[in-house]
């Protein structure tokens, strides 16, 4: 079991939410109703990219092992949203492969299934907040 870490904090120019992992970051913002300028994405769109990279990378690094022809993929994620979350994600893929269709939405279906964003999501996981 690896332990991964981020942090967060706010900009006070923008009122943006800066993540912070290892050597890299990005800005999160809010909608305009809610204070934000939209000029970055918003965190459930993060979530959302962060599945379809997941996916992808996994998709990229198993096909030769699982004998799948896989020259270009491209995901469209769209997902059902309300306060509490979404309640339904759908992944569109469109993949250049020689491999027939039915190799490959099998192949697809097995990718989203070891996909550690895509498990997360569907898990209950444990989360603690500590006031420091």
């Amino acid at each position: 079991m690896a332990i991964m870490s981020a942090t967060t904090h706010v900009r006070r120019e923008d009122r943006a939410v800066v993540a912070e992992a290892r050597e890299h970051s990005l800005r999160m913002d809010q909608s305009k109703k809610n204070g934000g300028l939209e000029n970055t994405m918003k965190p459930m769109e993060i979530l959302l990219a962060a599945m379809g990279g997941c996916i992808t990378m996994v998709a990229m690094g198993q096909a030769a092992l699982k004998g799948i022809d896989l020259r270009d993929i491209s995901l469209h994620l769209e997902g059902e949203y309300t306060s509490d979350g979404y309640s339904a994600i759908s992944i569109r893929a469109l993949v250049a492969s020689s491999s027939s269709k039915e190799q490959v939405e099998e192949f697809l279906h097995y990718v989203e299934s070891v996909c550690p964003v895509s498990n997360s999501l569907k898990a209950k996981i444990a989360l603690e907040v500590v006031l420091e």
